[in-house]
């Protein structure tokens, strides 16, 4: 068997948050924010139903965590929790999952608010959320 597993991204996040400092540990947090996807001009017929106002599941990697920890702080601050109960970035896959609201389409730019990702974050995929 092989355990090697690859993705390739369909594109890239364009946030303000440019460390892990800064950005909020949940999509929920940030509502009000908006980036955008830069998506391949390669799978641009793959969007042709995304509709403004719906949410979508969006799947990325997380690019700048290295390491992880089976128990971690909820939120990064509160009571230790088990790794998989949270949305903790350092992970043995490090894949995140976020809901965000589309807000914008424009050419290949795929705006969208609850951003909890860094600037250039690789995008895996985007689900309908329904």
């Amino acid at each position: 068997m092989n355990d090697k597993i690859e993705y390739k991204p369909i594109g890239f996040i364009h946030s303000k948050y440019t460390n892990p400092q800064e950005m909020p540990k949940n999509y929920t947090e940030s509502k009000d924010v908006e980036a955008y996807i830069e998506l391949d001009e390669k799978y641009m017929k793959g969007i042709s139903d995304l509709r403004i106002g719906d949410e979508y599941i969006l799947l990325f990697h997380f690019h700048k965590s290295e390491g992880y920890d089976l128990t971690v702080p909820w939120r990064g601050v509160g009571p230790m929790r088990g790794l998989f109960s949270t949305h903790a970035p350092r992970r043995p896959n490090p894949i995140g999952v976020s809901i965000i609201t589309v807000t914008k389409i424009e050419d290949n730019k795929i705006y969208f608010t609850g951003v909890d990702m860094l600037d250039g974050t690789p995008v895996l995929d985007i689900k309908n959320h329904n």
